[in-house]
């Protein structure tokens, strides 16, 4: 982060609805780092061995030993890849050629491990470069300066993509994990759906969210995939608002995760773990057994109000975005040290706003009515006496319960 801005080049933010050939099916699932900690506990507490033939690994540049215990902090990128190989017909495979990490997620566990921090990654974000090599064809290509973020898995894998990570954040980033779309679908699925709060009705043709009107739904499946990929029907139709409503769906999956005791439930984690393996790339660090028990057990007893989901602090540029990287530094000043990160209602972002789960509807439960406060700008978890986040940064808790916003310009 030395503070110079990369080139902006024009891009085109937005086209018409269908876009270019395959352009819809582009929309990324995005699938937690709680739900890759949770998938790491159920490994360790069912059986490695049985889901072991389902994970691919691949080397990072560098990375760290077999430890039967993790002390200090540590870091797992997290990312959504939007390669067709193996999806099958219904996500259009052959359609787009190679992958891009349109999701990105680094898990930040602190040093006492009584806090952490999901940090998501604009895929627009224009980035420098350094030279990646493809980890499965040895072909390099060759650095640059302005180069959106999203071009990393592309260009270089699951390495690359870390190394970009790295340079951008200043974090040492030892773990490392990519997911599909059949991953996401499958994972709602084995943990019976998420709970999702909408503030109105959304009608999204081109991911396929169809929510009918304001409540809390249980996602699964196609919706749970749609809701993380709709983009034209959520907030002001930009990526970043889409952003926010992942961040909501990742919280929603955390609470309910807690509330309903999975960590408990073997055949539930399980099912949980063999979903996401099978959909799944590790870095061989995170592949690692004794590792893989040291990391759940530091993560697992972390808090909800002290797990904060936040957004790479940007500037807008055009149809692109640039690093801000004054508000980037102030906020990993806090990630990184004994300071705690407060966000509240007003940090939310553009794709959602304050709500409360008002209890089921007549409709069998899959629905209820939501309570949005008036002032959805008020927090959601009540007032701390804390600091407040550093300026220009979005996000939430995983305590608090936010409502997806019907896209409106």
């Amino acid at each position: 982060m030395d503070g110079s801005p990369p080139h902006v080049p024009p891009y085109p933010d937005r086209l018409p609805r269908g876009g270019r050939p395959g352009r819809r099916m582009r929309r990324l699932v995005a699938l937690s780092a709680l739900a890759v900690a949770l998938m790491v506990i159920a490994v360790v507490g069912v059986g490695a061995v049985r889901l072991a033939a389902n994970i691919d690994t691949v080397d990072l540049a560098a990375g760290p030993g077999a430890a039967a215990e993790h002390a200090g902090s540590f870091n797992v990128l997290v990312v959504g890849s939007d390669g067709r190989d193996g999806q099958g017909e219904s996500f259009g495979e052959g359609d787009i050629e190679g992958a891009r990490n349109d999701v990105t997620m680094v898990l930040h566990v602190n040093e006492a491990h009584t806090e952490a921090t999901v940090l998501s990654i604009p895929r627009d974000l224009l980035v420098d470069f350094p030279d990646c090599r493809n980890p499965h064809t040895g072909a390099v290509t060759a650095g640059g300066a302005g180069v959106p973020f999203n071009e990393a898995l592309g260009r270089g894998g699951l390495p690359c993509t870390v190394a970009v990570a790295e340079s951008l954040t200043d974090l040492d980033i030892q773990y490392a994990a990519s997911l599909s779309f059949q991953g996401m679908i499958d994972l709602s699925n084995a943990v019976g759906g998420v709970p999702m709060c909408f503030a109105g009705p959304i009608d999204d043709p081109d991911s396929g969210l169809a929510i009918p009107a304001a409540g809390t739904y249980d996602l699964q499946g196609g919706q749970a995939l749609a809701v993380l990929r709709s983009r034209h029907g959520v907030g002001d139709g930009s990526d970043l608002a889409r952003i926010s409503s992942q961040q909501a769906f990742a919280s929603s999956l955390m609470r309910k995760l807690q509330d309903e005791s999975t960590l408990t439930n073997i055949p539930r984690l399980y099912a949980i773990a063999e979903a996401a393996t099978r959909n799944t790339t590790l870095s061989s660090s995170l592949a690692d057994l004794p590792a893989l028990v040291s990391l759940a057990g530091a993560f697992r007893d972390i808090p909800l109000q002290d797990l904060n989901l936040v957004t790479y602090p940007y500037i807008p540029a055009g149809n692109r975005l640039l690093p801000d990287t004054v508000a980037a530094q102030a906020l990993m000043e806090v990630v990184t040290s004994s300071e705690q990160l407060v966000l509240g209602g007003d940090n939310a972002g553009r794709g959602v706003q304050a709500g409360t789960d008002g209890g089921d509807n007549d409709d069998g439960g899959t629905a209820g009515a939501s309570v949005v406060p008036e002032d959805p700008a008020s927090p959601s978890d009540g007032s701390t006496g804390l600091p407040s986040a550093p300026e220009n940064v979005e996000g939430q808790s995983a305590a608090q319960d936010n409502c997806i916003v019907p896209y409106s310009w």
